[in-house]
């Protein structure tokens, strides 16, 4: 049966008619590529481009093409990528490097991101609960398909539980960049309690500000305008309302000078009387679903 992926690697792995030598990385961290102009142009349209008789720059019948900017094991796995349509996530998972944003990125230059990307997805069972946080972080940095931006956050979203609360010795809500838990806030279907959200998001700024001790009963003004100013563009998006009093008191009110006073009054207005008119919007409920797999394609 043919094969087009070991087909294309085993032309990978063959030198003898190769016409591309293309120099990756700088300094004592370099390496010369070897390739087909025919495979690379076909593949990447920015090889289609570079290759052409306006860039290139060629000595004798070999196209001569430096990426300096890459790293060479970078470049090994995107260039693997070209040639068999696949790569090997068990190696980025045992990487404890930002290979995974390194190697997005790359792919991003070359117009292999899209691409990429719904490969990973496709086999994101297969990246450890880190490296699907890293890609999360990742997306909000590199231009991408607003649809694969989306189907990573659906995919964290149906397992909130086990992202953030089944963790071995670090929290992975705390590696979220902001614009990612921003993302995650603002969805409805956030798999997660309105006071956890509150209690990590503490955590998380916390974490954003290491100097600042995590015994909130210590803080001093200084203190709470550091994280006051840390968590303030989260605050809309939190749904206070849907907070039980009881959690509220217990859990919110102890920080309540890192709330806007207005928000602070209508919330204690509602726990009083909830028919008492407010101008704060009142979001809704999140929407808890059954655990399923979304259909991304």
């Amino acid at each position: 049966m043919f094969n087009k992926a070991n087909t294309f690697q085993n032309l990978n792995n063959c030198a003898d008619d190769c016409d591309v030598n293309i120099q990756i990385g700088e300094g004592s961290n370099s390496e010369i590529f070897k390739a087909h102009s025919n495979i690379l142009r076909i593949r990447s349209t920015y090889f289609n481009t570079a290759l052409s008789s306006y860039w290139a720059k060629k000595e004798g019948n070999i196209f001569i093409f430096k990426k300096p900017n890459i790293k060479p094991d970078i470049f090994r796995i995107i260039l693997n990528f070209i040639y068999t349509g696949t790569i090997s996530l068990l190696d980025i998972n045992r990487d404890k490097d930002d290979k995974l944003n390194e190697l997005l990125i790359a792919a991003d230059e070359i117009g292999l991101n899209n691409e990429l990307i719904d490969y990973i997805q496709i086999h994101i069972n297969e990246l450890s609960k880190e490296n699907i946080i890293l890609l999360f972080n990742t997306l909000k940095m590199i231009p991408c398909n607003q649809r694969n931006y989306n189907n990573i956050i659906n995919y964290i979203i149906e397992y909130t539980l086990e992202f953030f609360n089944d963790y071995d010795d670090y929290n992975l809500f705390l590696k979220l960049s902001d614009d990612s838990l921003i993302s995650l806030i603002k969805n409805d279907y956030f798999q997660m309690k309105e006071i956890d959200i509150w209690n990590n998001l503490i955590k998380w700024a916390i974490a954003k500000n290491p100097t600042i001790s995590s015994h909130t009963s210590n803080w001093k003004s200084k203190e709470i305008e550091i994280i006051k100013n840390t968590i303030q563009k989260f605050i809309p998006y939190i749904r206070f309302f849907q907070i039980s009093p009881d959690d509220y008191y217990e859990k919110v009110h102890p920080l309540s000078a890192l709330l806007p006073n207005k928000l602070k009054k209508e919330i204690n207005l509602h726990f009083i009387d909830s028919r008492i008119p407010i101008s704060t919007k009142i979001l809704r409920p999140r929407i808890f679903i059954k655990k399923q797999r979304w259909n991304y394609y």
